[in-house]
């Protein structure tokens, strides 16, 4: 092996990738970028769903989740591991899944890897055997970082006992397009300015008693002289349930139904007046393009986002009231620009609390020299 093979750091990343999530893309994206930028000669290999769409997307290394050997053998080759952001490790879902990750951080520690958690989300995680398998996994753990303070609470309540730190999503770094591309795109959808923009955000979940709700408040909005966009997230599992929930409401709805990248998604909702979101990465994206918003709450994450960017909980899906949500969106319709206040302020925060996931990677990799 060469001099330069020797010296070139490799890292490889795991998260939810390759499944057309905006906000996991998001990450990726940004946590390639600060890679490329702040680590001279680095090579990154990212597990993801679509090996070969990730590599072109990010020109990077990659490889397929469900090839295994070629996960161990990229472990094996890599200086350090990084579980890149997003709730993966949470037992809503499956235990399955949490049981993946938590084996790919084992299995990473036993080669004698450095392990980072990169601004991560934690939980929930209900099942007892699977708490006392993440708690004894993540004790060995290098650094930790989590992009919550809820986070933190819920990995020292099951018995994590090292160092973490509270810094916040990394996709708080992801960048607008500029203005001329916003407009083709908006052009191209037949979005017109005249009338300001309503985005809502919305994700199949349990029962489905949110859709009723949602429909009856698009087609308030729309009889308010609004126009309401429906913006998926998870591409797509979000426009299938954005057209049911259009076929419930009485007034036209607006869907856009392409594939946007994450940095066009941002773009679209920066347009927004509003946006009302299940979605966390459409709440983070809002935020970073200081456009107020209304959460519906699905997940503990989502309270825990709204409290950190002061801004409204519209209630909990399972029991959405529209008389409740109408009064929660009209209220900061009216307080607009007070909103647009609180924003700036924790956004400025939260872009320097992201910054010390990247300096506290770089700290580990100088330890590792």
């Amino acid at each position: 092996m060469s001099g330069e093979e020797e010296q070139r750091m490799k890292v490889f990343l795991f998260g939810y990738y390759g499944f057309q999530n905006t906000g996991d893309e998001a990450i990726l994206e940004v946590i390639v970028e600060q890679l490329k930028k702040s680590i001279n000669d680095v090579e990154i290999t990212a597990m993801t769903y679509k090996a070969k769409d990730t590599e072109d997307k990010y020109n990077i290394k990659a490889v397929s989740r469900n090839d295994f050997t070629k996960v161990l053998r990229a472990i094996k080759e890599s200086d350090i591991v990084i579980s890149g952001g997003g709730s993966i490790l949470q037992d809503v879902t499956s235990s399955r899944s949490l049981i993946y990750y938590l084996a790919i951080v084992y299995v990473a520690k036993k080669m004698g890897k450095k392990v980072m958690f990169y601004g991560n989300g934690f939980g929930p995680v209900k099942n007892t055997i699977n708490r006392r398998l993440a708690a004894y996994v993540i004790n060995n753990v290098d650094s930790i970082t989590v992009r919550d303070f809820e986070s933190k609470e819920l990995m020292k309540s099951i018995g994590v006992n090292k160092n973490i730190t509270v810094t916040g999503d990394t996709a708080f770094n992801l960048q607008l397009l500029d203005q001329h591309l916003i407009d083709i795109i908006l052009q191209q959808e037949d979005i017109s300015k005249e009338k300001r923009l309503i985005g809502i955000s919305v994700r199949s979940w349990k029962e489905e008693a949110h859709k009723e709700v949602v429909a009856q408040i698009a087609d308030y909005l729309n009889k308010m002289n609004y126009q309401v966009i429906f913006i998926p997230m998870q591409y797509p599992d979000d426009i299938k349930i954005s057209y049911e929930i259009a076929a419930m409401m009485g007034t036209k709805a607006k869907i856009l139904d392409k594939y946007y990248t994450p940095k066009e998604i941002l773009s679209i909702i920066s347009s927004f007046h509003l946006l009302i979101g299940m979605r966390l990465h459409a709440l983070i994206f809002a935020a970073i393009a200081l456009v107020p918003m209304v959460g519906l709450e699905y997940d503990p994450k989502i309270n825990s986002f709204l409290k950190i960017v002061s801004q409204q909980n519209g209630g909990n899906v399972e029991k959405l009231d529209f008389i409740h949500l109408c009064t929660i969106i009209e209220g900061v319709l009216n307080n607009r620009e007070s909103y647009i206040e609180k924003l700036k302020k924790a956004k400025e925060a939260m872009k320097q609390k992201t910054e010390m996931n990247l300096q506290i990677l770089q700290q580990l990799v100088k330890e590792g020299e």
